[in-house]
């Protein structure tokens, strides 16, 4: 276990490693990726790069001395995310309860994708599979595995599940957050402590946060109401089916975790 957890501080400290930069330069730096991150999830990824910096408060000049490109932009974004994932489930691995660490990476992961959502929902599999998004991805995975370990060791998660596993559980969760959200703003706190159910062993279980959901949340179409407005409600419905089918960009990241 002591060497599982010492390799992936040394694939975290290796992904880290970049030429050093003035303090005013790292700042600027900073900045270009909190302005594009929060206008690319209000406004989406068609948004000007003079918009971007505008909002960062620093001239486009500025902007294209660290990012050649929107697409560059971009990537630094969703790694900077994953890298954030990274360094906090890393901090992680020396708590001294495990199973509560690897369910505070997860809670605060599937906190941080919500917030990121209109983002993630725009990348698509062209851009997961870019080298640099891929190797902080698999870092990511790395980490989630390492922290999955240590709960398995201190018996407080079931020894037959993957970080895989626990990936493709979050990628419902985060479908039921969105789709849902109409039901409970904080639907995606229960689903989590489904998962967290599903995935402990029975002398760590806990009570489900938040309220039951009931089939009148689900809003179904009122038999007595005219057909067009049924058709309406029905397709709203469906809508709702295909998303929770998709598997999505953020998901993946779920992505983030």
């Amino acid at each position: 276990m002591t060497s599982l957890a010492a390799e992936t501080r040394e694939n975290v400290n290796a992904m880290s490693e970049v030429r050093p930069q003035r303090a005013d330069a790292q700042r600027n730096r900073r900045r270009l990726l909190d302005a594009a991150t929060a206008v690319f999830c209000e406004r989406g990824l068609d948004v000007s790069v003079g918009d971007i910096a505008h909002r960062a408060g620093v001239g486009r000049a500025t902007l294209f001395r660290n990012f050649p490109t929107k697409d560059h932009l971009i990537v630094a974004i969703v790694v900077d995310r994953f890298s954030e994932a990274v360094a906090r489930g890393r901090a992680l691995l020396d708590a001294p309860d495990a199973g509560e660490a690897l369910f505070a990476l997860i809670d605060e992961s599937v906190g941080r994708q919500r917030t990121d959502r209109t983002l993630f929902d725009a990348l698509d599999d062209v851009w997961l599979s870019h080298p640099e998004i891929h190797e902080a991805h698999s870092q990511l995975i790395a980490t989630l595995d390492a922290l999955l370990v240590r709960a398995q060791l201190a018996g407080a998660v079931r020894e037959d599940v993957s970080a895989v596993d626990v990936l493709m559980l979050l990628k419902g969760v985060c479908e039921a957050g969105s789709s849902f959200q109409n039901v409970d703003p904080e639907i995606a706190l229960r689903q989590l402590d489904l998962v967290r159910a599903a995935i402990s062993t029975p002398d760590h279980q806990r009570r489900l946060r938040g309220r039951r959901p009931t089939i009148e949340d689900l809003n179904w179409p009122d038999p007595a109401a005219p057909a067009a407005a049924q058709g309406t409600a029905a397709q709203g419905v469906t809508a709702e089916g295909t998303a929770a089918q998709g598997v999505t960009a953020e998901g993946t990241a779920a992505q983030g975790v």
